[in-house]
């Protein structure tokens, strides 16, 4: 496909803000979207082998881990939403070219992640199905593997007269997964799906550490299996990492950029692992968001280049400065955030002891701050909306 082409493909009408800041907004988004995601698959992948097994310590973290499993789906499937529309505004010549390349995966996404969620809550309810919970696994790899393609295939624009008509006939059927490449399905998926889990239970740990109704031999069991799943996602993404480098990144440029990545992550997750404990969860943590911010960057920057040397920079998509959307972005940020840590300082609050805790009033003051932004944000969106409405009148 020629470069002109593709720049004919963009929005007519443009970005609403520079786009460099929504490319910014696409990578730090993506971090928490994979964090959720992985961590939702990996902790699956424990409580389903904890269920198999006949120890209490095992028993009990199975139930956790499902639980766990659960939450972090929907806070997967909503983190998503966002870097999906970075990526529709800046990057939509590849983006809805490749929807429509796979049009049934497309519309068939949606319902596979609907219904991956739904047995999620069947195993966490019931909790002896465990049948239920392979095929909720399943379903959410081939959400993940459905996402990773319409991903992978907007690296190939060169391709897409090439899929959209084999052999000059033209294919409408969208029944094909194009452009995908397993090593870097595998390193971005399973690898940390290992990392988030480790990450989570040494969180977890931390998160029980003073309460006396948790024995502490059950902290001790799990502060294990954490240093172990980052030992071994340190293992699988490194070993995933290298094929990625050698498969997609020698063919795409980047084979030297994906190999120091994907060894340095690798190796400083698999050295850590012995020197990671629950009380320095939080320094894990920041740690391994560090990483997924880096791979984020590695990843926009073998899209940027891809496109790059077909003339299209995202730097020089048009873009009209739409003071409307930026305000109401900037007031949702500002109303959400107060609200959100008020939330977490409760739940930590909460957890510190067996029957809870009441908040501080530093706390509680921060809370009622929160609630009066929330009217002032129900206020602005309809005053916006009226402002608008009789504008266009």
């Amino acid at each position: 496909m020629s470069p002109e082409a593709l720049l004919a493909m963009r929005d007519p009408l443009g970005a609403p803000i520079h786009p460099a800041v929504l490319q910014v907004l696409l990578v730090v988004t993506y971090v928490l979207h994979i964090f959720f995601v992985t961590a939702a698959v990996g902790s699956l992948f424990l409580g389903l082998y904890g269920l198999r097994r006949p120890e209490e310590n095992w028993r009990r973290l199975a139930q956790v881990a499902v639980r766990l499993s659960v939450q972090a789906t929907g806070l997967g499937i909503t983190m998503g939403i966002a870097p999906l529309l970075f990526v529709q505004v800046i990057y939509d010549p590849a983006w809805y070219t490749a929807t429509t390349l796979m049009g049934l995966w497309t519309v068939l996404f949606i319902p596979v992640v609907a219904l991956a969620y739904l047995l999620l809550y069947v195993l966490y309810l019931r909790g002896n199905v465990a049948g239920v919970g392979y095929l909720s696994l399943a379903l959410l790899l081939l959400a993940g593997f459905t996402m990773h393609s319409l991903a992978n295939a907007g690296l190939y624009p060169s391709r897409f007269l090439e899929w959209y008509a084999p052999g000059g006939v033209v294919d409408t059927g969208g029944t094909r997964f194009l452009g995908y490449d397993l090593p870097r399905f595998a390193a971005l998926l399973f690898g940390q799906a290992a990392l988030s889990l480790g990450v989570m239970l040494h969180l977890f740990a931390w998160y029980f550490r003073r309460r006396e109704d948790v024995p502490a031999d059950f902290l001790a069991f799990v502060e294990r299996l954490g240093q172990g799943a980052l030992r071994l996602g340190g293992v699988l993404f490194a070993g995933f990492g290298l094929l990625w480098a050698l498969t997609q990144g020698r063919e795409l440029g980047f084979a030297v950029l994906i190999a120091l990545v994907a060894l340095g992550v690798g190796g400083l997750f698999y050295l850590h692992a012995a020197r990671a404990t629950k009380e320095g969860a939080l320094g894990t943590l920041g740690l391994y968001l560090g990483a997924l911010l880096l791979v984020g960057v590695v990843r926009e920057a073998l899209r940027a280049g891809v496109w790059g040397r077909l003339g299209y920079s995202v730097w020089a998509y048009p873009f009209v400065w739409d003071w409307g959307s930026i305000l109401y972005f900037v007031v949702t940020a500002v109303a959400a955030v107060p609200v959100i840590v008020y939330l977490a300082q409760v739940l930590y609050a909460s957890g510190n002891r067996p029957q809870g805790e009441d908040p501080s009033p530093r706390v509680e003051r921060f809370g009622d701050l929160g609630v009066k932004l929330l009217v002032g944000w129900f206020l602005f969106y309809f005053a916006l909306g009226i402002y608008v409405t009789l504008r266009s009148l």
